[in-house]
């Protein structure tokens, strides 16, 4: 075992460090972990450690003590200038009702690299927001994608407290995608994770695996049919799904990313290509994105093309857009629910994004400034028509 006492002062300064930002014990608690070191002693070891950059202090604000209303100002300061005046506007015009905007920084850079150094910076920060919306839940719907992910990371990286007590029951909303069957961010992982993180005693979520995520549409009907029957009896799509106490029935909050038209649907682009039997850049062509592997049509597209995105949208065997609708509708309606969450990052999802808004899709949006400055300056655009 380490003798901590006979290391040098720099090494035994990140021992401490460690213990400190890990484990969130106080002097006393770690001096006594690394052999009897003295306060006085561990007090001097943690800030050489500030000094050198091994320990970071992260504040946290007591919102308990401060006012909804002021909070939520607090928080529009983070959004482009006249963000939230244009998204007023819109939404009145519209006749719609208006998501919370939250904004977070995500840094710079388009590359895959960067774009990965984004997406953990975005979800460290955002984590917040997330934990805060959870814990006014009980019944949390999961969609999948690297996003959400990265938000959970930070979740579970951070040093904020979590309400465990109270139990909340995690759902995923989207079957495996063949893509992303060895990754950590699918539906099903993303909402064992979060019930990890959440729950004292974390309970057998109902698992959205072993079927398809599509139903192939050059099927006969008697197959399909087959197919949907079997998708049906499946015990996780039964409790989420298709029985009469459906958890989808009872979801006061979904946590979802959006596509693009460049790539909706991330992740399971090709499968959905191969199920519809339709080229890529035709599909396209009709769609604005995604939430939650729905798809959504770009508007002024003719009544046949409308109609083949409702026929594209069926062979998605997970959450569907009237479940969506709903889950949004009783949010506006009660204040107490928090809704449909979109969490999204980079400019070319404010485009889906804006469509969203219109149809009545979203009540937080939780997204970075990318992101805001394209949904603003569409909503610029269509304020001055």
């Amino acid at each position: 075992m380490l003798n901590v006492k006979k290391l040098p002062f720099d090494e035994q300064a990140q021992c401490a460090a460690y213990m400190r930002a890990t484990h969130n014990m106080s002097q006393a608690e770690i001096g006594d972990v690394l052999g009897g070191l003295s306060q006085p002693h561990v007090s001097r070891l943690l800030k050489h450690a500030k000094r050198k950059g091994y320990l970071v202090i992260e504040q946290r604000f007591v919102k308990e003590l401060f006012d909804a209303n002021w909070i939520r100002e607090m928080d529009e300061l983070l959004a482009p200038t006249g963000l939230t005046a244009d998204l007023d506007e819109f939404c009145r015009r519209e006749g719609v009702a208006k998501p919370r905007v939250s904004v977070f920084e995500s840094g710079p850079g388009n590359t895959d690299a960067a774009l990965v150094q984004r997406r953990s910076r975005f979800g460290r920060t955002a984590s917040g927001r997330l934990v805060q919306l959870i814990g006014r839940s009980s019944v949390v719907g999961v969609a999948w994608g690297r996003t959400i992910k990265s938000i959970v990371d930070g979740i579970a990286a951070s040093r904020q407290p979590l309400d465990r007590s109270r139990k909340t029951v995690f759902a995923a909303v989207c079957a495996e995608l063949v893509s992303l069957a060895q990754h950590g961010h699918s539906s099903s992982r993303l909402a064992d994770s979060l019930d990890e993180l959440f729950n004292a005693v974390p309970e057998e979520n109902p698992q959205l695996t072993g079927f398809p995520a599509y139903v192939p549409r050059h099927y006969d009907e008697t197959m399909q049919r087959s197919i949907w029957q079997f998708i049906s009896d499946a015990p996780g799509y039964h409790r989420v799904f298709s029985g009469p106490d459906a958890l989808v029935k009872k979801m006061d909050m979904l946590i979802t990313s959006v596509g693009s038209s460049k790539a909706p649907v991330l992740g399971s682009f090709e499968e959905l290509v191969q199920a519809a039997g339709i080229r890529a850049n035709d599909l396209r062509q009709l769609v604005v994105g995604d939430v939650g592997g729905i798809l959504i049509p770009k508007s002024g597209l003719s009544p046949a093309k409308a109609t083949l995105v409702d026929e594209l949208n069926g062979l998605w065997t997970g959450i569907k857009h009237g479940n969506v609708k709903d889950i949004a509708q009783r949010a506006f309606t009660d204040p107490g629910q928090v809704g449909v969450v979109v969490v999204a990052l980079q400019a070319e999802r404010g485009d889906t994004i804006f469509e969203l808004i219109r149809q009545g899709l979203v009540n937080e949006l939780i997204i970075d400034h990318r992101a805001a400055d394209r949904l603003q300056q569409l909503l610029s655009e269509r304020l001055g028509d």
